[in-house]
């Protein structure tokens, strides 16, 4: 079922489910789209011991048909269809994964603060005061790291399915806002996630082979998803300093993608996007980043 589920995972980018004519954001119903790009990014992995995740070959398959669609990480059904507004059932594999399994669908496509008083502290025996007041600088290092735990400290995690509602919005041709309201459907976390993204459109008058678009968003995830990725159960064999409860999260992002046309075929494109994690995550003792960047440069060839 995982290499059945990693195929139809091989997904192109959003496009409109029922189009007149092909362009950037529509794709011609009943067709199979085929694109390979090559070029030189990463994706940054916040899991302390986790490897970057190196972007070089990212093939993309789609297909939309009148109600069936494969759409990025997604399979899905359109039930209502109008002018403006589009509603589906979709499934896809749960991202938060993919830092933890590196042959995970996502890995394959392109998604310390200081401070100081000016006045003395004053405590009232030696044992009191500030965590850490009184160790060298050798002993708090020592104390941070065995707070910290590294992915080879901990059981593997499942692979989530997760299933639920699509909504899609079309302002106007060059605005769109998208939700996603998902639950695991093979339990693996018990939880939910959802996301909630706007994006714009830009063409160039002065370069009319070139489109630029961005988005802003939030994922979701909810406390349970959190705790089963990344919070550090008591009954770990860790110390109970390292033990961590996973909490609700709210990850915002932005993400750019720009592109030119080269010729009927090759295309040049870049892509950069920020996600922002959430106290309820950055926290655990597994993560290391408050941040998870990508970035990708290089050109696409549709077949």
């Amino acid at each position: 079922m995982k290499y059945y589920l990693l195929f139809l995972l091989l997904i192109s980018k959003f496009c409109f489910a029922d189009c007149e004519q092909v362009s950037d954001r529509c794709a011609a119903v009943g067709e199979w789209e085929f694109s390979l790009s090559v070029g030189a990014g990463v994706t940054t992995n916040p899991v302390n011991g986790g490897d970057n995740i190196p972007l070089i070959l990212i093939p993309e398959i789609s297909y939309y048909g009148e109600n069936v669609f494969f759409e990025n990480n997604t399979l899905g059904y359109t039930f209502f269809d109008s002018d403006n507004v589009i509603v589906s059932v979709i499934t896809k594999l749960n991202h938060e994964n993919a830092y933890f399994s590196r042959w995970h669908p996502q890995n394959i496509f392109i998604e310390s603060t200081t401070a100081s008083s000016g006045s003395p502290i004053d405590v009232g025996t030696p044992d009191e005061g500030l965590p850490g007041q009184g160790l060298t600088d050798d002993e708090l290092n020592d104390e941070n790291q065995r707070l910290e735990v590294n992915i080879d400290d901990i059981a593997s995690k499942d692979w989530a399915i997760d299933a639920g509602v699509q909504i899609n919005w079309f302002i106007n041709q060059t605005i769109d806002i998208q939700v996603q309201l998902l639950h695991d459907i093979n339990k693996v976390y018990n939880g939910f996630n959802s996301q909630v993204q706007l994006t714009k459109m830009v063409n160039f008058k002065q370069l009319p082979d070139t489109a630029l678009s961005y988005s802003l968003g939030a994922n979701i995830n909810s406390e349970n998803l959190v705790d089963y990725f990344y919070g550090i159960p008591p009954e770990s064999d860790l110390s109970q300093e390292q033990v961590y409860q996973g909490k609700l999260s709210v990850n915002p992002y932005f993400r750019l993608d720009l592109t030119h046309q080269i010729s009927a075929r090759w295309n040049a494109k870049f892509t950069l996007k920020r996600l922002f994690l959430d106290n309820g995550t950055s926290d655990s003792p597994l993560v290391k980043d408050n941040h998870i960047n990508t970035i990708f440069a290089g050109v696409t060839y549709d077949f």
